[in-house]
């Protein structure tokens, strides 16, 4: 490809000096060019290009037309190209790097869009570098994704990885996790390996600008715990201070945007000025789905054997035709000119050994685990048993759980994550002839066949083998023993104990890992733990439950019947996964029952409830309880009081006076009847709800009283409450105790909640059960009672239930006079809200005189200047616009934008709302550029106050993109 090299430097305040030149930089010619021309383009570049939906064609023609002059310069220089791409490499001064060079478009498509020659812009640093030859083997690419704790959205990281795998199938391409999500431990592993051994490093997660000084860009990762640990390029830089990858893809928001309007370095441009040679990175916030395309699509390209150039003009090329958005915001930075090859053509290639998923097949040869497509989750268990093979005190790992949780798809995600081990695979039967022969079939060592074939003890073979007749020093076997289970046997007590038989095999193999000096592991999968003296230290357990939050969710989205788009009926689908219980197995049996095209209610119910019969079968569930003692089977049906994962103390509470309790809970947790897993460093027990049908019901009211009184006081607090999952665990509990104190507490966190997020359905009924429970706790008259009806008002008004609604304003405004007093907030309040609904409906006249006395009130009540005063002169201004009394409307608008700006600041939320609303205004008397000005920077303080996925931002949003063109400038 033929380089066009383009430096653009300030020369006063209105002037700019273009260079540019092919070869040789002396031969550079040079322009001077007229920043007046684009000075818009620069000073909006911010809100026109990075945060709005602009017209991108339009404000390419302008960069382009600007950079090619009367002369023609770009368009000769392109048209002249005989090679078959041509690389923009366009080098920058601050604010003019900040413009958006992807999208130039010389008047008939985008520079990128064009077949021949290839054009691709990039940004380019004027500084050496040392690129590696393309190599001749698949391209290495090291993934990592970031998914800290507590950080929302949960990224679909998942997805991301399957889509690169298939969209790369049938090309040479080698891609290895990363799981930890951990700078440093991504610099251990990146410490073990030799410079060019990975090509690429991908790493996906949320990034953003700091914004306490000093103003930096950061990446969200984890730290060793899975907590949030924010990371500045000078992190990054550690990790690659002695081997470099030819390209870094930082695949989250912002990580190509330069900060303060682009006199801070963005963080992709951070790392290629101190030495990378490529990075790529995002301008803006891009979704998961963009960033996940350009990813793969990429990669296809680089594995292909073209060069990084090609690769990304024919990604933008692809990203456009599939018309994603945000596909200009994909920009890469390089260092000299490492924008080649990254590996040789492929030539003939041979696919690679098949998927790991297809060596967990039943007796029947089907496979048994989740393909990387359908995999979701389990990222802690995943982190904290690769970090356990990794150990030199243990020699292996133990999955155990109830049956479909999904113990097999784990450890092959785990062995997937392991490339550098051999697998060695046993299904269900355990014994030494399978073993020896496994071994044998892989080995091409004559004194490892010798050894194999000796007649020394099992242990002795084993231990020789495993140390001296390997095929090469650097083989490692991993054994995998899959469906474990099936080598334990009942025992007269109930304990699921090592047949007879199996024992001896066990633990010679055992013992040959154990002192061979080569680091061989076993990992086990088993529906019950194991238990042996001599393994207990070495072998360490990880229970498996079920799926829930953001990775049960997750589950949904790749189930047709579950998706929220399905056209299963809603309430079907509510019971099948209340029945599933987020084991993953039932789901998908489930999801086959409703997707087969029966209509009849019923008959769907009938198939579940068959379904999730079979299931317990499958598992041996009812077998497995009647072999338990009285007292384990009392701890079972006990804790059927909880549906969420609880602590002990939780446990303890209700079970007070029963005797053993340790050790049932244990028992229960060996044999996979309760759900044990660790969250926020604290163990939590949960039974699958399951094996409910076949435990005795709960008969006691007080058990449930119990547990809500220890869980109260765990989770609760009245300043900052707890967590959606746990406000509905404590109100179920509440409502099943008759505890309507605590009711009415919570009931009314969980209606404020969820009338923020829309959800005004679910709201209604749960402040109709409040409002019924303060009636019956404090008579039909009180203040809470009124702010009850009140509230339930503002409901029903959001719903559309108008009639219903005016009764219980009018009821709520007389009982607050009655027992308040005519000038009191909560009167204020009402009266406000009353006024809104009228002004809502256009009975204006009715809603003016209640609006005015709100102002009057809440100015006597709070002062003349106080949110409040802003927030009733900005309801009556909106009154005055929807009478179309402008010039009333106006002066009101501004009263409270400028109060907005001095109390609470001007990048608080309420100014953006006001500015939006004055816009607004103009818009409707046709002032098109004054309500651009406007919703620009409403935009803005909604796109970093609030997020982009925020009702109110894609509000403004919207209202922006139906300007009338004429509001271009």
């Amino acid at each position: 490809m033929e380089t066009l090299h383009i430096s653009l430097k300030w020369l006063t305040d209105k002037q700019v000096e273009l260079r540019y030149w092919r070869d040789q930089r002396s031969a550079y010619e040079t322009k001077v060019l007229a920043i007046a021309e684009i000075s818009d383009l620069i000073e909006q570049s911010e809100l026109d290009y990075y945060v709005l939906r602009p017209n991108l064609a339009s404000i390419g023609k302008r960069l382009f037309n600007w950079l090619d002059g009367e002369g023609r310069w770009l368009s000769r220089v392109i048209q002249g190209c005989v090679a078959e791409g041509l690389v923009l490499a366009v080098a920058s001064d601050a604010k003019l790097a900040h413009l958006p060079w992807e999208i130039l478009h010389d008047g008939n498509e985008f520079l990128v869009q064009k077949r021949y020659p290839l054009v691709t812009p990039l940004r380019w640093l004027d500084q050496p570098v040392q690129q590696q030859k393309p190599q001749e083997r698949p391209l290495q690419v090291l993934f990592m994704a970031a998914s800290p704790e507590n950080v929302q959205p949960v990224l679909n990281f998942e997805e991301e990885e399957a889509t690169i795998l298939r969209i790369t199938q049938d090309l040479p391409l080698t891609l290895r996790v990363e799981e930890s999500g951990c700078v440093e431990e991504l610099q251990k592993l990146w410490q073990r390996y030799r410079e060019d051994t990975f090509d690429v490093f991908h790493l996906t997660g949320h990034a953003d600008h700091q914004r306490t000084s000093p103003y930096a860009p950061i990446f969200i990762t984890e730290d060793l715990t899975g907590d949030r640990k924010d990371v500045s390029a000078e992190d990054l830089l550690q990790v690659f201070q002695v081997r470099r990858p030819q390209l870094i893809f930082l695949s989250g928001c912002r990580t190509g945007e330069a900060g303060q309007n682009g006199s801070v370095p963005s963080l992709a441009e951070t790392l290629v000025e101190n030495g990378m040679p490529a990075v790529l990175g995002w301008g803006r916030p891009v979704s998961d789905t963009s960033a996940t395309q350009a990813g793969a699509i990429l990669y296809k390209q680089l594995a292909a054997g073209h060069q990084l150039v090609q690769a990304l003009s024919l990604t933008y090329r692809d990203l456009i035709k599939k018309e994603v958005k945000g596909w200009h915001l994909l920009r890469l930075y390089v260092r000299g000119e490492a924008w080649g090859a990254l590996v040789e053509p492929p030539g003939f290639y041979q696919p690679p050994l098949e998927p790991v998923q297809y060596m967990f097949v039943d007796k029947e040869q089907r496979v048994r685990v989740a393909t990387p497509d359908q995999f979701v989750g389990r990222r802690r268990i995943l982190q904290s048993a690769l970090k356990s093979l990794r150990q030199p005190s243990k020699i292996g790992i133990l999955l155990h759980g109830l049956g479909g949780v999904g113990k097999s798809t784990v450890a092959a995600r785990l062995l997937e994550r392991l490339p550098d081990y051999q697998l060695i695979f046993l299904f269900q039967g355990l014994d030494a002839a399978n073993l020896e022969r496994l071994l044998s079939q892989q080995c091409t060592s004559q004194l490892g066949l010798d050894i194999l074939n000796s007649t020394l003890p099992l242990m002795q073979r084993l231990t020789a083998f495993l140390d001296r007749g390997l095929n090469d020093p650097q083989q490692r076997f991993i054994f995998v023993l899959d469906d474990f289970e099936a080598n334990l046997e009942a025992r007269s007590d109930g304990a699921r104990v090592l047949k007879v038989e199996v024992v001896e095999v066990l633990m010679d193999l055992f013992q040959a890992v154990s002192r061979s000096k080569v680091p061989h592991r076993i990992l086990i999968t088993s529906q019950y733990d194991m238990r042996l003296p001599e393994l207990n230290e070495r072998l360490e357990r990880f229970p498996l439950g079920s799926l829930r939050g953001a990775d049960l969710q997750k589950k949904y989205d790749r189930l047709t019947a579950f998706q929220t788009q399905s056209t299963v009926d809603a309430s079907l689908q509510a019971q099948a996964k209340a029945l599933a219980d987020g084991n993953p197995r039932l789901l998908e049996w489930l999801d086959k029952v409703l997707r087969n095209g029966e209509t009849e209610p019923q008959v769907i119910l009938d198939a579940m409830a068959g379904r999730a019969k079979e299931f317990r079968e499958s598992i041996l569930a009812e077998t497995l309880l009647n072999q338990q003692s009285v007292e384990l089977k009392d701890l079972l049906s006990r804790m059927q009081v909880f549906e969420l994962p609880v602590p002990k103390s939780a446990i303890t509470a209700i079970v007070a006076g029963m005797n053993a309790l340790e050790p049932s809970l244990q028992r229960a947790i060996v044999l996979g009847l309760v759900e044990c897993n660790i969250s926020g460093g604290e163990t939590m027990y949960r039974l699958p709800r399951i094996l409910m049908p076949l435990l005795e019901a709960i008969k006691d009211p007080a058990l449930y009283q119990l547990g809500l009184n220890e869980l109260y006081q765990l989770w609760w607090s009245e300043e900052t409450g707890c967590s959606e999952e746990q406000a509905i665990e404590l109100y179920r509990l509440a409502e099943l105790a008759q505890s309507d104190e605590i009711c009415t507490e919570i009931g009314v966190e969980l209606c404020n909640g969820w009338r923020k997020q829309g959800r005004y359905r679910d709201a209604i009924l749960k402040c109709e059960n409040v409002l019924e429970l303060r009636r019956k706790l404090l008579g039909t008259e009180h203040p809470d009672v009124a702010t009850s009806l009140n509230n339930l008002a503002l409901l029903y008004f959001c719903q559309g239930w108008y009639e219903e609604a005016e009764p219980l304003y009018r009821q709520a405004l007389e009982m607050y006079r009655k027992l308040l007093g005519t000038e009191h907030p909560k009167v204020a309040t009402s009266l406000n809200n009353l006024a809104g609904f009228y002004d809502h409906q256009g009975r204006y006249e009715e809603a003016e005189p209640l609006y005015r006395q709100t102002l009057e009130m809440l100015c006597k009540l709070l002062g003349n200047e106080h949110p409040n005063v802003a927030t009733s002169l900005n309801n009556l201004a909106l009154l005055y616009e929807n009478q179309g009394r402008y010039e009333e409307a106006e002066p009101l608008y501004r009263q409270a934008l400028e109060m907005r700006r001095k109390l609470l600041g001007n990048e608080h939320p309420d100014v953006a709302n006001n500015q939006f609303n004055l816009g607004t205004l103009y818009e409707q008397q046709g002032k098109y550029l004054e309500a651009k000005a406007l919703y620009c920077q409403a935009l803005a303080i909604a796109h970093a106050k609030l997020g982009a996925n925020h009702p109110n931002t894609i509000k403004i949003q919207s209202w922006l993109d139906s300007l009338p063109e004429s509001s271009e400038p």
